[in-house]
């Protein structure tokens, strides 16, 4: 619970001030990269949050990463910040509640629709409609591919779990004869 309040005072912050230079897309988009190049980086993550090294280097070394990156001075200053008051070991929290204030202030709800193979844009679309008039909201979409499913679809939307997939049906068949 403390973690979420301290990622989302961090995420407000930092999306009161995209939103004040109108590029709330482009934080995220910068947000994105470095939880990406972090995450796929043990060892730099384990660095940046750890209390053990210097911050001078810890700055150093990011600063080094972030301008090969080409990341807004924003982007940098509000990292250089997490370094500070050590609080980089919530970046991944932050970019989630960041998105969560995104969305709540321009009415979308996300969405994760997983499917068996790779489907089309118009696809994506149907299926965001359909989900966008039971929930009567705007609907973002996050497209994943899972084979395991065999067929169909499974959609996360609000906690709530659409399961369509040709898997799900034959575990409930599976059920019924054990039965």
């Amino acid at each position: 619970m403390r973690s979420e309040l301290i990622a989302n005072r961090y995420a407000k912050a930092l999306f009161d001030l995209a939103r004040e230079e109108g590029k709330e897309e482009k934080f995220l988009e910068e947000l994105r990269s470095v939880v990406k190049i972090v995450a796929e980086n043990e060892e730099l993550k384990s660095m940046l949050e750890s209390p053990l090294y210097d911050l001078f280097l810890k700055k150093k070394i990011l600063a080094g990463i972030t301008s090969k990156m080409g990341l807004s001075q924003y982007m940098c200053r509000f990292l250089d910040i997490l370094l500070e008051k050590d609080r980089f070991s919530y970046l991944e929290d932050i970019q989630k509640a960041y998105i969560e204030i995104m969305d709540e202030v321009s009415g979308k709800v996300r969405a994760k629709i997983i499917t068996a193979i790779e489907i089309d844009d118009k696809d994506v679309e149907e299926i965001s409609d359909a989900l966008s008039k039971v929930i009567k909201k705007k609907i973002s979409p996050e497209v994943s591919v899972d084979p395991s499913l065999i067929g169909g679809i499974v959609a996360e939307v609000q906690g709530m779990v659409y399961d369509g997939s040709i898997k799900r049906q034959l575990e409930k068949i599976k059920q019924s004869i054990k039965r």
